[in-house]
C-alpha cells in the first residue's frame, strides 16, 4: 500500500513515535515511510541516540533541537493534561463518594426495622453492614396510582467524619399505609412487618426455572448452601411438570435420614414458590452409600403447608409465615384482619429418649385413659396434669436437659404440668407452668414452656391466633425486644376493651427445641407496672 504520510507530518508524530505515544496504525505508517526517507530516518536516529552528540550539519541540528524542543513540550503537554484529568477524576471522585449521596443499591448491605403507627407514621432504624458506608441522606416516594405504597429510599456514600454508619428516622403521611418498601424490598404490609431476610428472599421470585441466574439468586437469599451440600444442578425443562434437582455432596447416614429429609422438603417448598413454573424439587444424596433421591412436588407442598404457591407468593406476610413454618426464619407474629396476631413457628420435635424424667412412668396410664374412656365422660383421655410444690420437681418430673429454669423472683404459688400421651402410651407434648402473684401490686406473673415430641401428630408448624376468638373486641400491639443480655423475645400487649377486664403484656421466644412464654395480667391502671415487671423478668 502506498505510503501518504509526508516528511513534514511524519517529522510532527516522531516525537509522540519516541515516547511509544502513537497507535499501532500510526506506527507502522511511521516506519514505512522511514525506510524510504534518509532525512526522516537519519532525524529519527538522531532523537533516539544520548544527548551528548557529534557535530551535525547545522540545518540537521536546528531540525534535531526544534523536535527535541517540540517532544519536551508534548511532554509537558501530555503531563499537564494527564494532571489536569487525574484532578478532575480525583474531584468527580471525591464528589461522588464522599459528598454525593446515592441510593443503596444492594439492600441487603443493611439491617433495619421499620414500624407503622396510627396507620400513618413510618418510622425506620438500622445500619449499614459495610463499615466504610455512611448514610448521607432518607426520603420517602409516595407511588402515584396508590398513595398507600410508601417507599423509603436509603441513600449512603463513603464515611467521613460527618456521617454516621447507623441511622434513624420517620415521617407521616396523609393517606392510609398499606405497604411500605426499603429501596426495592418490602418491609411493611397491612399491619404486619417484614424481616429483612424473608423480603430479600421474596425479592427473587422469578417465572422460569429455566433461568439458572435466577434460580442461583434464590438459593443465595435462602443460604441453603449452608445447610445442605449442593455440588451441581440439573433441570428438566422438556416435558411439565418441570423438575430441578441438586445433586449433594458427600455422604449421610441412616441415622440422619428423617431429619435431612425434614430440611430438604422445608426448603423445597420455599423454591417451588419463588420458581412460578417448577413443578417439583428432587435432591439427590448418598445414603449409606447407596444413591437416594428424595422428590418433593408442588402438590404435596401445597398439602403439607396447607396453602398454594400462588398464595404465599402473593403475600409477603404469607411468604414470611411460609418460612417461620419452614424453620427457616424464627418464630413470625402477622397482624390479623380482625384484630389480634398469629403466631407461626417451625417446631422441632424432642425425641422420645431426651426426656428422662419420671413422667416416663405415666404410659400405663394413657393406655388405661383410652381403654376406659366413653364418649359420655367429662375428661379426655391422654392426658395427666400434676401439680409440685417447686419448680425443681417439675423440672425433675419431666426430664428433659434443655429446659431452662425460668427463675421467677418470687416462689410461685403454682407449679404445673401437663403431658398428653397417645394410645400407644407414648408423651406426645409436655407444658410446664408456673405463676404467682405480686405483693405490691395487683399483678399476676405467669411463665410457661411448651415441648413436643417425636410422637405429635402436628405438622412441622404451629400456627397459633390471639386472641382465638375472633369476636373479641380487644386491642393488640406487638413489638420485638432485646435483653441484656441478647436474647430476642416478641412481646404483644392486649388492652380489653371492658374496663372490669384485665389486660395482659406477654413475651414469647423459642429456644432449644422449646416455646416459652412469659406475661402478666393487670388492671388497666397498671400498665406501666406491669411493662416495668415483665422488662425485669426478661433480664
Amino acid at each position: 500500500m502506498k505510503n501518504e504520510l509526508t516528511c513534514e507530518v511524519v517529522q510532527d508524530l516522531l516525537p509522540s513515535y519516541v515516547d511509544h505515544l502513537t497507535s499501532d496504525v500510526t506506527n507502522t505508517a511511521i516506519v514505512s515511510h522511514v525506510k524510504n526517507c534518509e532525512d526522516c530516518r537519519r532525524i529519527l536516529a538522531a532523537m533516539q541516540a544520548p544527548e551528548s552528540l557529534p557535530e551535525k550539519d547545522p540545518a540537521d541540528a536546528s531540525t534535531i533541537d526544534f523536535l527535541k524542543k517540540n517532544r519536551q513540550k508534548n511532554r509537558n503537554r501530555i503531563l499537564a493534561s494527564v494532571l489536569t484529568v487525574a484532578l478532575l477524576l480525583s474531584g468527580f471522585w471525591g464528589w461522588k463518594v464522599y459528598i454525593s449521596p446515592r441510593s443503596m443499591t444492594d439492600t441487603s448491605m443493611m439491617n433495619y426495622s421499620v414500624t407503622v403507627t396510627d396507620s400513618k407514621k413510618i418510622q425506620i432504624k438500622g445500619s449499614l453492614t459495610d463499615h466504610s458506608l455512611g448514610v448521607s441522606g432518607i426520603n420517602y416516594t409516595v407511588d402515584a396510582d396508590n398513595p398507600g405504597i410508601v417507599t423509603i429510599n436509603v441513600r449512603a456514600n463513603r464515611l467521613s467524619a460527618s456521617k454516621n454508619n447507623s441511622f434513624s428516622d420517620e415521617t407521616t403521611e396523609k393517606h392510609k399505609i398499606e405497604k411500605v418498601y426499603v429501596n426495592d424490598w418490602i418491609a411493611w404490609e397491612n399491619g404486619t412487618a417484614i424481616q429483612p431476610k424473608a423480603a430479600q428472599i421474596y425479592n427473587t421470585i422469578h417465572p422460569y426455572v429455566g433461568s439458572m441466574s435466577d434460580n442461583g439468586k434464590t438459593l443465595t437469599a435462602l443460604g441453603i448452601n449452608d445447610v445442605l451440600p449442593i455440588a451441581t444442578h440439573e433441570l428438566q425443562t422438556t416435558d411439565e411438570p418441570y423438575g430441578w434437582t441438586m445433586n449433594l455432596d458427600g455422604s449421610f447416614k441412616k441415622s440422619q435420614q428423617t431429619e435431612l429429609e425434614r430440611t430438604m422438603k422445608n426448603y423445597a417448598m420455599v423454591i417451588l414458590v419463588c420458581t412460578e413454573n417448577l413443578g417439583s424439587v428432587t435432591f439427590s444424596y448418598s445414603l449409606d452409600g447407596q444413591k437416594t433421591d428424595f422428590t418433593y412436588t408442588k402438590e404435596q407442598g401445597e398439602e403439607d403447608f396447607r396453602g398454594t404457591c400462588a398464595y404465599f407468593r402473593n403475600s409477603a406476610t404469607e411468604f414470611q409465615a411460609l418460612l417461620a413454618k419452614a424453620g427457616i426464619l424464627n418464630t413470625v407474629y402477622s397482624s390479623l384482619s380482625e384484630g389480634g396476631y398469629r403466631l407461626t413457628e417451625a417446631i422441632t420435635k424432642v425425641a422420645d429418649a431426651e426426656i428422662t424424667g419420671s413422667v416416663r412412668d405415666e404410659k400405663d396410664t394413657f393406655i388405661q385413659q383410652y381403654k376406659t374412656y366413653q364418649p359420655i365422660n367429662s375428661w379426655s383421655p391422654g392426658s395427666v396434669y400434676k401439680s409440685f410444690s417447686s419448680e425443681d420437681e417439675a423440672l425433675a418430673y419431666i426430664g428433659y436437659d434443655k429446659l431452662t429454669p425460668i427463675k421467677l423472683p418470687q416462689t410461685p404459688e403454682h407449679v404445673e404440668v401437663t403431658a398428653l400421651g397417645d394410645r400407644s402410651g407414648n408423651i406426645c407434648y409436655i407444658s410446664f407452668l408456673e405463676s404467682y402473684s405480686c405483693e405490691n401490686a395487683d399483678l399476676s406473673v405467669s411463665a410457661s414452656a411448651d415441648i413436643y415430641t417425636e410422637h405429635s401428630t402436628i405438622s412441622d408448624y404451629v400456627d397459633i391466633d390471639y386472641p382465638s376468638n375472633m369476636d373479641d373486641a380487644s386491642i393488640y400491639t406487638t413489638e420485638d425486644y432485646t435483653s441484656a443480655s441478647g436474647e430476642t423475645w416478641k412481646i404483644i400487649t392486649t388492652t380489653n376493651a371492658s374496663d372490669d377486664s384485665y389486660d395482659s403484656i406477654d413475651a414469647y421466644q423459642v429456644k432449644d427445641t422449646i416455646s416459652y412464654r412469659i406475661g402478666v395480667s393487670y388492671p388497666g391502671d397498671q400498665k406501666n407496672k406491669a411493662r416495668a415487671t415483665l422488662l425485669e423478668l426478661l433480664k
